[in-house]
């Protein structure tokens, strides 16, 4: 008599998830440069996707569970690039190499989302399958730079496209900080290495004229866009005029007059 099929093997059985997507807006042009895709449980076994992955390491199917969403984020977004997040258990496995993985069946570009701290402690590993993705034209992003210990030194190795600042650094982020001198820094460094920035988790207009003067390239958060399917478009906030709202330090040193000449 076989075992009892587990919540899990339920859920991935009766494909019991969907997938949402977030816009990573250019902040620029004020246009959608990617969709992060996410998944939702549909399981009440499951009420947030950390269950789902916990559930996934501890049976050892979290390589065959990710294949199974990169499969659903890919075919419900064919027209878009797209933002995939990979768990780290999924670098002790080998779905990611093999050529019919979805994510080298997308016509458009795909970027695998590594958590910062999986550099930390699977560096050898990511770093070998990573090598070998990105050589098949797949990009890398370091995901929550900000949300706990950084090792800069691996994010030079590791040699990401694009990094994105957690949300622990943008939330109440203003112009006029001290924070804000700490992101203006981020995105300087990022930008040496060869690193375009995605600020994320902007829920205000403060937060986000913030990340805008600090240089940062892309935008992402409920302010632009709640995760959505079909994925939504962009709504760009009313920002406030120059006169309502204080003035930034590159504002200030424009606006300086020019130095009068001693006689």
């Amino acid at each position: 008599m076989p075992p009892p099929m587990t919540p899990l093997r339920k859920l991935m059985a009766e494909k019991a998830f969907k997938c949402v997507y977030q816009p990573v807006v250019d902040l620029k042009t004020r246009k959608i440069f990617s969709y992060e895709a996410l998944v939702r449980s549909l399981s009440p076994d499951f009420k947030s996707p950390p269950e789902l992955f916990d559930a996934a390491v501890a049976e050892g199917c979290t390589g065959e569970l990710g294949r199974m969403i990169r499969q659903m984020s890919i075919d419900n977004c064919p027209d878009h690039k797209l933002f995939l997040n990979v768990h780290p258990a999924e670098l002790n496995e080998g779905f990611l190499v093999q050529p019919s993985d979805p994510i080298f069946q997308h016509d458009l570009d795909v970027y695998l989302e590594i958590t910062e701290g999986v550099p930390l402690s699977h560096f050898r590993l990511c770093q070998s399958i990573l090598s070998e993705v990105r050589g098949r034209g797949v990009f890398l992003v370091v995901d929550d730079l900000g949300a706990g210990y950084s090792n800069l030194k691996y994010i030079a190795d590791l040699q990401p496209r694009v990094v994105k600042i957690d949300r622990e650094l943008v939330a109440g982020l203003t112009v006029d900080s001290r924070l804000f001198k700490l992101v203006q820094a981020i995105v300087v460094l990022c930008h040496a290495l060869d690193a375009q920035v995605v600020a994320e988790g902007i829920e205000t207009v403060s937060e986000l004229d913030a990340v805008r003067e600090a240089g940062a390239n892309f935008g992402q958060g409920y302010l632009l866009a709640r995760p959505a399917f079909p994925p939504p478009a962009v709504t760009w906030p009313e920002m406030p005029a120059p006169s309502e709202r204080p003035t930034t330090r590159r504002e200030r040193i424009t606006k300086r007059p020019p130095l009068r000449k001693r006689a």
